[in-house]
């Protein structure tokens, strides 16, 4: 405003905004990239301790408690590594990589070790591979003193106290058939409650073993939250998690319900996946839509998803949640950074309340670390850099009303970091 032969600048309002991750995740599209919640805010995701080297070309892993293997998908080997992890102790040919290794007792106690592959039963006894179940592999559970697998809408059962043999008698082997027409054919197995779970395309059977074969008991339990995406269901806290094509659901044992905050959307069940549960979480390793492999991680006591970006290839749980990459395995850690991604997330089009343009003149992290915040609307941009608990002033203020945020955590101390909230100054102009 001009007055006589001198200026004066219009009145301005300064507001200060504070934003926290919850908010963030609520009301502006969250996403996080090897962050996970943690009480207040967010923190770096799970890191990673090197274990042993692979043997020969294997990239494969698997695990049962107290026992851990390697596996050669070229050779078609699966090694069991000694206790040392040294060498592997012993190793098996003639084996496909098992979807599934599943711990098996037999009447004295004594514990043998069964793969599951997608067409067959396979036995790892001294250094040789038994192929004990031919045509009877997909899907396997170790339940009643019996190994159930399942193969289309066809279940079969072991000898109780002896998984080598499946032959069909009384108080024997068997199998059980169910009519496809409602449910479809079953894509997933899950031990719960004193109960099997086939989990089924379209739906859910329970099925209750009282004794013999002739005291099973199914129920058939039709699904309304989508098609079953095959091999996705483990366990998840005190329920059982798995994908459908219109979400992550958990299961209770008779009810199924939406996850919050699962980012489903975000996985590309298209490419190579593969689950596993560890200490009451559902991990799987999966492909981002965006591109690049990814450990996913849902947290049921949080309530929400995180990806654990460190380039495996491969993961298993036993005593520990393992990956592999780069021919070596690695233990899962409770925070770290890999040292090929950077820790951020991203927040979209937040707004400082309705009316004339904002001017954006500083910003503030709660937390502690490092961070490096790039702020964007469709009037400009800005980068700034710096310490956790110091208000950070742009260099180019950026003008507009609905802003998008990048928040990377530095590298100095970058597992330590913590996140509770963004703090914006911003002015305008009085009305």
């Amino acid at each position: 405003m001009i007055i006589g032969d001198t200026f004066e600048a219009p009145a301005e309002k300064t507001t200060l905004l504070r934003l926290s991750a919850k908010e963030l995740l609520q009301k502006h599209r969250r996403r996080a990239f090897h962050l996970r919640e943690d009480g207040d805010g967010l923190v770096v995701a799970e890191g990673e301790e090197q274990y042993f080297k692979l043997p020969l070309a294997a990239t494969g892993i698997a695990a049962v408690p107290g026992k851990i293997f390697g596996h050669d998908p070229q050779l078609k080997k699966l090694y069991l590594m000694k206790p040392d992890l040294s060498a592997h102790e012993v190793s098996y040919s003639s084996t496909p990589e098992p979807y599934r290794v599943l711990r098996v007792f037999s009447t004295k106690g004594a514990m043998e070790l069964y793969g599951v592959t997608k067409t067959e039963v396979l036995c790892y006894k001294g250094n040789t591979t038994n192929h004990v179940g031919s045509n009877k592999g997909g899907y396997g559970a170790f339940f009643r003193e019996r190994l159930f697998t399942a193969s289309g809408t066809r279940v079969y059962y072991s000898v109780p106290f002896n998984a080598q043999s499946w032959t069909e008698k009384r108080y024997g082997g068997g199998y059980l058939d169910f009519n496809s027409d409602e449910l479809g054919d079953i894509l997933g197995m899950q031990s719960y409650k004193d109960k099997l779970y086939l989990f089924r395309k379209q739906g859910i059977t329970s099925l209750r073993v009282l004794g013999d074969e002739l005291n099973f008991r199914a129920v058939h339990m039709p699904m309304k939250c989508g098609r079953l995406i095959e091999n996705t269901v483990a366990l998840c806290g005190e329920k059982v998690g798995y994908f459908t094509d219109r979400g992550f659901y958990l299961f209770n044992g008779a009810v199924s319900e939406l996850a919050q905050d699962s980012r489903f959307d975000e996985i590309d069940f298209t490419k190579f996946y593969k689950v596993t549960s560890y200490c009451g979480r559902y991990y799987a390793l999966v492909t981002k839509k965006q591109g690049g492999a990814s450990i996913y991680c849902y947290d049921p006591e949080q309530k929400e998803a995180h990806f654990i970006e460190n380039g495996a290839v491969d993961i298993a749980s036993g005593d520990e949640l393992y990956f592999t990459k780069g021919g070596y395995a690695y233990r899962v850690t409770e925070r770290g950074v890999s040292e090929n991604f950077t820790p951020y997330f991203t927040a979209e089009k937040i707004a400082f309340g309705i009316g004339n343009e904002k001017m954006l003149r500083s910003i503030a992290i709660d937390g502690e670390g490092t961070f490096t915040i790039e702020i964007s609307s469709n009037r400009g941009k800005c980068t700034v850099k710096g310490s956790a608990n110091k208000i950070l002033k742009l260099r180019s203020p950026v003008l507009g009303n609905g802003f998008d945020i990048k928040i990377s955590v530095g590298q100095q101390e970058a597992d330590k970091a913590r996140f509770r909230a963004v703090l914006f100054r911003f002015t305008e102009e009085k009305e």
